[in-house]
């Protein structure tokens, strides 16, 4: 399991922009990029999206990466997904309040887990068997 640990907490790392340089200037003005990019997000029945962008001082509205929609993510290894479902569970839910994750704000932390939710039925599936096990 180790092994799995080693290979894969990178990624959950990068999918929460862990170590991420925050934006000192907004980097992209208003642009018919920016409105087709947003509005091809997944959206929950609030609106939101992983896909919205912030361009304040950080580049996503939600830090969770969009990729995780993807055939790749999901193509993954049945052990990699589980290690990756289960930490970002942990994250999320508030349980890992390590140094690494504290630019996610307990806001960010609801949000991402409604977004997610709505959007990605796996995820769903997954956190009521990780919340039915704690």
């Amino acid at each position: 399991m180790s092994r799995v640990e080693e290979a894969v907490e990178p990624l959950v790392r990068d999918l929460l922009f862990v170590g991420a340089a925050p934006l000192m200037n907004s980097v992209v003005q208003p642009s018919e990029f920016v409105e087709e990019f947003t509005n091809r997000g997944l959206r929950d029945s609030r609106g939101r999206s992983l896909k919205d962008l912030d361009l304040g001082d950080r580049l996503l509205r939600y830090p969770l990466s969009y990729l995780v929609y993807s055939d790749q993510f999901d193509g993954m290894p049945d052990l990699a997904l589980d290690y990756v479902y289960r930490r970002l569970f942990e994250v999320l839910l508030g349980e890992d309040t390590s140094v690494d994750f504290e630019h996610l704000t307990a806001d960010d932390r609801q949000a991402i887990v409604e977004i997610m939710d709505e959007t990605k039925p796996e995820f769903r599936r997954r956190l009521r068997q990780y919340q039915s096990l704690r």
